[in-house]
């Protein structure tokens, strides 16, 4: 991932730290998982509400039960790729890779599920996995899983889930296995046109979208340019459904061979075509049905401990922040010069609603060759608050991939002191808290129309100011006095890419947008040298500069999908953690 570093020391340096958490408004990695791609398909039988499949679909036409005859009852087909180390050591860490489940739903399942109007489906989903090691069992839950908005034509509806999963432990050697069990389905319909304008729900009606001139036809209006009208989207209940797998279905995800030390380690590598190294799944032998794969609900079951995954716990956000975008970011845009700007001068400013999420990763500190954790979701993470405040556009052009459509929103996070350690020149075991400071709110600029054949930019600008404080080298404290900082503030710019609108079929968790979520990445992250570091006398200035300030920084974060109270959207049961990336 880009700004990644490849040692798999973390670094939880407090100047870098810092910043990414401030900049982590809105991914690095040390997974040993690689090798070609692989991909194991299971048929699974899924249980909506009987009330879910009683409503119309997209044809109008009511249905009461499923494909298969029962009511609420739909069959789908998901086809889960993941890696797996082809090594693990006792009492060390055993991380598989990111995972993906492309989750196909059958037309007539979509008929059956979805209210009548619905133009398109984004969903979240959770992966129950089995692991076992000899007669030890456990459940691995891998909650978290994401998959941004598909159109819900008359075909087949295909929802693509990723996320990164927690890595787990064992006590003895022996073959540690995977299998696939229960998968937890919510999905989200919308109305209105299948793509929204990039960075969310625009401004306005809580979750529906304002109406500019025209319509999606082209149909010219006086003068000859063609208009467009951008429908209302308007969230319509959530579905959520429970998956069993099939009897004899393959659900094999891969082994991992675990020896009492690391002599022998090798490289990961997978079974073109199948599950991760170790056994190909669709040829294992025993045929794995719902019931075998649904393993004891304990993470901590004889030899394997599994690492229960984090949960906010909370399902609302905080008031929404007052004030306005930089006045010279927004001036910076290159905007068409017969943009509308909305609201105009004069008009009534959009009614403030929070939005609200997570985000963490990694910042990469380049002389300490290592990563600092951004916002440790295990310990107390801080959410950010969005609020969107105005959209420019011009939609005047005949070719829709010159359209013009520019969303700016304000940034609010605000972070407690955090420990941090570090190695000083490589060597000196140093620890120190840290106190982050914005500057301000942060500015929020999301510029693409979301048209065919383009790109969708979200960029995010702020300050950062940084002092360090309770520093111990070695050991022993180090009084650097109340007031070591940076000489000035560290400069933000993360960035974040939605490229689905390339081919018009959705990339995530490669995706990005402030409400769905996804990777941010900030290449180039300068820190300024520190001043007012002293004890008793002696200037230590140089010594946080030389060790850690310059160029060669980067910015590695995942944000997840925003909660929107007003909508009720993305809040319950919580508000989801993004699963943390590799780095």
């Amino acid at each position: 991932m880009r700004g990644a570093v490849s040692t798999r020391r973390t670094v939880r340096f407090a100047a870098v730290a810092t910043a990414a958490l401030v900049a982590g408004l809105l991914p690095g990695t040390d997974s040993v998982a690689s090798g070609p791609d692989g991909t194991v398909h299971v048929g699974y039988a899924c249980a909506f509400p009987s009330g879910a499949s009683s409503t119309s679909g997209t044809s109008g036409t009511p249905s009461t039960s499923g494909p298969s005859g029962t009511s609420g009852t739909q069959e789908v087909d998901v086809a889960l790729t993941q890696d797996f180390p082809s090594s693990g050591v006792v009492g060390k860490d055993i991380q598989p890779g990111p995972l993906t489940a492309a989750v196909t739903v059958p037309k007539e399942a979509v008929a059956a599920l979805l209210p009548a109007g619905t133009a398109a489906v984004s969903g979240t989903a959770a992966l129950t996995a089995a692991v076992t090691e000899g007669t030890s069992k456990a459940a691995a839950e891998w909650p978290g899983l994401t998959a941004p908005e598909a159109p819900a034509g008359d075909g087949d509806l295909v929802l693509t889930f990723g996320g990164t999963v927690p890595p787990l432990t064992v006590t003895a050697a022996g073959q540690v296995r995977f299998t696939a069990g229960r998968l937890s389905l919510t999905l989200h319909p919308r109305t209105g046109q299948a793509t929204p304008p990039p960075g969310g729900t625009p401004p306005g009606t809580p979750g529906t979208a304002p109406t500019t001139t025209a319509d999606t036809t082209g149909t010219p209006a006086a003068g000859g340019a063609p208009q467009v009208t951008i429908a209302p989207r308007t969230a319509l209940a959530d579905l959520t459904g429970t998956c069993v797998p099939k009897d004899g279905t393959p659900t094999l995800l891969g082994t991992v061979p675990v020896t009492s030390t690391s002599r022998g380690a090798t490289t990961p590598s997978r079974a073109p075509g199948g599950p991760a190294t170790g056994t190909a799944g669709n040829s294992d032998p025993r045929p794995v049905g719902g019931g075998a794969t649904d393993p004891a609900t304990s993470g901590h079951s004889g030899t394997i401990h599994v690492t229960p995954p984090p949960h906010s716990g909370l399902h609302d956000c905080p008031a929404p922040p007052s004030g306005s975008p930089d006045p010279a970011i927004i001036a910076q845009q290159h905007r068409p010069p017969g943009a509308v700007v909305t609201p105009g001068p004069g008009d009534p400013p959009f009614p403030p609603y929070s939005q609200c999420g997570f985000v963490t990763g990694y910042a990469n500190v380049g002389k300490l060759r290592g990563a600092a954790v951004v916002n440790d979701l295990r310990q107390h993470p801080q959410l950010v608050n969005v609020v969107q405040k105005s959209i420019a556009s011009d939609f005047s052009s005949d070719d829709p991939t010159q359209w013009y459509f520019e969303l700016d929103s304000i940034a609010k996070l605000s972070l407690p002191p955090a420990d941090s350690t570090f190695l000083t020149y490589g060597f000196v075991p140093t620890t120190a808290k840290m106190s982050m400071v914005p500057r301000g709110l942060m500015t929020v600029v999301t510029v693409g129309a979301g048209t065919l054949g383009t790109i969708s930019t979200s960029t995010i600008y702020g300050q950062l100011d940084l002092r360090l404080y309770d520093v111990k080298v070695n050991g022993v404290p180090l009084d650097v006095g109340p007031d070591c900082h940076t000489v000035r503030p560290l400069d933000l710019k993360l960035v974040g890419y939605d490229r689905s609108s390339l081919t018009g079929v959705p990339t995530r968790p490669q995706d990005y947008s402030v409400q769905t979520g996804g990777p941010l990445a900030q290449d180039e992250l300068f820190i300024p040298a520190f001043t007012g570091c002293a004890s008793h006398g002696e200037d230590l200035d140089a010594l946080f500069t030389s060790s850690v300030s310059g160029h060669g920084n980067s910015l590695n974060l995942i944000q997840g999908p925003l909660c929107v109270p007003v909508a009720q959207s993305g809040c319950d049961p919580e508000i989801a953690f993004p699963e943390p990336p590799h780095h």
